[in-house]
């Protein structure tokens, strides 16, 4: 019987231009099998995540916005990249409030110190996981994203929905007056083992040198238990930093991640 040994181990290698994640596999005997079974090995490659293509669509007070595009990224150092265009025309709101949901939306670019992590885990086994988000702002304004994805070998699809309800008319987010996004660093725990926690502040700088906060709780679920061994390191922060060039109906974004449990 071929079964995943606890004391196996994980590690990143490269092949040519694609990342795969290198798994050892030993055989060992179940209580019902005969002692005469032998120890061998094999090896699984599985490919991560090279490329991904994104359908962000939904509406904030109201109006309907709808944006498409593709992007790289490289899953051993938590870098990616996005190129969006508009099919409805010029974006009514500023773009930079799209830029935690096109950003943070692609875990799946994300290694934890020791290996991969459950999102990488998740889209190697096929099981997947849903992400839903929730943003309230410090003018009463509030936000809801529901995240889902499907996979094609190393390829990522995702159809992401943002609903922003609230935001005052003459607010930085409806006059375009959001000028960039402070870097990040993420805290997340695990109050079961299909269900990750994440919890921030973000803030944006405006044109008028002030900052625009806003408090962001994310819930993932898994079709799967995570590994036990990911369940006692927690919490886990990640720090990630952005950027963003845009027009009114295109969007090229640029993120770094890097997960970290202690900074010894």
């Amino acid at each position: 019987m071929l079964y995943a040994n606890e004391g196996n181990y994980q590690r990143y290698k490269r092949r040519g231009d694609s990342a795969v994640f290198l798994t050892s596999w030993t055989t060992g005997r179940s209580e019902d099998e005969p002692k005469k079974s032998s120890t061998s090995s094999s090896q699984l490659l599985t490919p991560l995540p090279t490329t991904h293509e994104l359908h962000i669509f939904g509406s904030f007070n109201g109006v309907e916005f709808d944006m498409v595009g593709r992007g790289i990224g490289n899953p051993n150092d938590g870098y990616e990249e996005l190129n969006l265009k508009s099919t409805k025309g010029a974006l009514k709101f500023s773009p930079w409030i799209l830029v935690p949901q096109i950003g943070y939306g692609f875990h799946q670019y994300l290694p934890y110190p020791d290996g991969m992590s459950p999102f990488q885990a998740a889209m190697q086994d096929g099981s997947g996981y849903q992400v839903h988000r929730t943003m309230q702002f410090e003018d009463g304004a509030s936000l809801t994203a529901h995240f889902r994805y499907t996979y094609e070998g190393s390829h990522i699809k995702g159809e992401f929905q943002v609903i922003g309800t609230g935001f005052p008319a003459d607010g930085p987010v409806m006059t375009n007056k959001l000028t960039a996004a402070d870097w990040c660093v993420v805290k997340m725990v695990y109050p079961n083992d299909k269900t990750i926690l994440s919890t921030f502040d973000w803030t944006y700088t405006t044109t008028e040198g002030k900052r625009y906060q806003s408090t962001v709780r994310t819930n993932y679920t898994f079709a799967k238990p995570m590994a036990a061994n990911i369940l006692q390191k927690q919490p886990m922060f990640v720090f990630r930093k952005t950027e963003l060039q845009h027009s009114k109906t295109e969007l090229t974004f640029k993120e770094w991640q890097k997960a970290f449990t202690d900074v010894m």
